[in-house]
């Protein structure tokens, strides 16, 4: 499909356009330069409104295991209805955060059933299995490993959810290994390692913790020190999704599905807040990087915004959120909210590839990964980039009420090239839309002899073979129950 999007207001962070009145050309799911012959063009009058990349959710669980059980007990939206929501508010693409090598057939299977969207997930990493390694320093064997584990389970990147090796039994703790030694081990490793953040994480050495991606920023800053060490990670050129700051209320009795993934600690699915209300709270360390990064003290930082749904706040409360943002008291711009939800996000993810155009392309997140397939380009509208493109019936000038309105039902929606969502409903072909996986593809090494490859091949595999046949790995080791829980005060 041809279409010409004319005279819309653009905010493409990537290529350095902020707010210009531009014309687009969408041609076989690209953004392509203006043709010379425009017959059989669909053309879509975007005068007065905003148009911005297609979004992109770094940090959503959506197909996680044991969610299933939390979407019959609570409600979630089932895998279908997710690619439809998301749809309505603009995103085009999403990323799953929790895949173990167990999980990882699973995972694919829930991703590859939610329409519209494009996917992607982590491979999350369990430092128990490779205690050994991190000890004895082995780094390459590791690295060599976890490429190898990567394309096996078509991750996009690696998470790590407990950043230290601990055990239980008291015979054993002299076979832990600190914070500091384990993050030292993966530092500077490619792709880019993600990070859970917790407020111990942020007592570690905040040079080395800019070498990592740190997942929900703002669940780490409990006090003023933390919220001190977190600005110097954004100042040192550190990658952040900044993230909510969820409180739990006293004295409430809340259901809960917990879910044993071979974790230090299980995952905790509860039901979200009916009134979907955004507590103002959990918005102020957004809220206070964004300004601390307007000043110019971050300005080699790369920084995105996710809600690390549904433990943070769901998806669906988005609209509140950048509604909330977007708000004249708080000064976001939606230059700011563009970079924070499309171009940022896309460089974190490595999906940000610049064919042509103004920008370079360039950030902290650069190189994480790379699409299967060739020539793509997310989160910017250079020529060459897939074609997702949302438009916005909004401005500057609109106000908090509408504001929200209007983020939670674009006016259009463009999945490579396909007109998707018109006025805020799904189009009847949106189910049908073009959709794609994403992952990592490293590159190939280059060994001077034959023998060197054996050698190399033979290490590879001993490593690999080794982490896989260790015992969190196993699927007898996954565990689910319901309970019922009470929070005194």
């Amino acid at each position: 499909m041809r279409v010409w999007l004319k005279n819309g207001t653009v905010y493409d962070p990537a290529n350095g356009i902020n707010g210009e009145r531009l014309d687009i050309f969408v041609a076989d799911g690209k953004i392509v330069e203006e043709p010379r012959e425009k017959e059989k063009t669909r053309i879509i009058d975007a005068a007065g409104k905003a148009v911005l990349p297609g979004g992109i959710d770094p940090h959503s669980h959506v197909a996680t295991y044991g969610l299933n059980l939390a979407r019959f007990l609570f409600g979630f939206p089932t895998v279908s209805e997710v690619g439809g929501a998301y749809a309505k508010m603009g995103y085009t693409h999403v990323n799953e955060p929790l895949m173990t090598l167990n999980t990882a057939n699973y995972v694919h299977h829930e991703l590859s059933c939610i329409p519209i969207l494009d996917t992607s997930a982590f491979l999350v990493l369990n430092l128990l299995e490779i205690e050994k390694e991190i000890r004895e320093g082995e780094k390459e064997a590791v690295e060599n490993a976890v490429l190898f584990l990567l394309n096996l389970t078509k991750a996009v990147g690696v998470k790590i959810y407990d950043t230290r090796v601990k055990y239980a039994k008291k015979g054993f703790f002299y076979r832990g290994v600190s914070r500091a030694k384990c993050l030292n081990f993966f530092r500077g490793a490619v792709p880019r390692v993600q990070l859970r953040t917790t407020p111990e994480l942020l007592d570690e050495d905040t040079e080395v913790l800019s070498g990592f991606c740190l997942t929900n920023l703002a669940a780490g800053v409990d006090s003023e020190e933390r919220w001190e060490a977190a600005k110097e990670v954004l100042k040192k050129g550190g990658s952040a999704d900044l993230g909510v700051k969820k409180g739990v209320s006293a004295d409430s009795v809340e259901k809960f599905v917990s879910v044993d993934v071979g974790l230090e600690q299980p995952l905790v699915f509860s039901k979200p807040s009916e009134s979907g209300k955004v507590e103002a709270g959990s918005l102020r360390f957004a809220l206070e990087a964004l300004e601390f990064l307007r000043s110019g003290s971050g300005s080699g930082c790369c920084v995105s915004f996710s809600t690390d749904s549904p433990f943070g706040l769901p998806f669906w409360s988005y609209p509140k959120i950048f509604a909330s943002l977007l708000n004249r008291e708080n000064g976001c711009s939606l230059y700011e909210l563009a970079e924070l939800t499309r171009t940022n996000p896309a460089r974190q993810l490595g999906l940000l590839q610049q064919n042509n155009g103004k920008g370079n392309g360039k950030g902290n997140g650069k190189g994480n990964g790379k699409g299967n397939g060739k020539g793509n380009g997310k989160g910017h509208l250079g020529v060459g980039a897939d074609a997702d493109i949302a438009v916005y019936d909004l401005d500057e000038k609109t106000g908090r009420a509408e504001l929200e309105r209007r983020l939670g039902c674009c006016e259009w929606l463009l999945k490579s090239g396909e007109v998707v969502v018109r006025a805020g409903r799904l189009c009847k072909s949106a189910g049908s839309a073009k959709k794609r996986s994403f992952f990592f593809v490293p590159k190939t090494k280059a060994r001077e002899t034959e023998r060197e490859t054996e050698r190399e091949s033979e290490k590879e595999t001993e490593t690999v073979r080794r982490i896989c046949n260790r015992r969190s790995f196993r699927a007898e080791h996954l565990k689910v129950f319901t309970a019922q829980a009470h929070f005194a005060k």
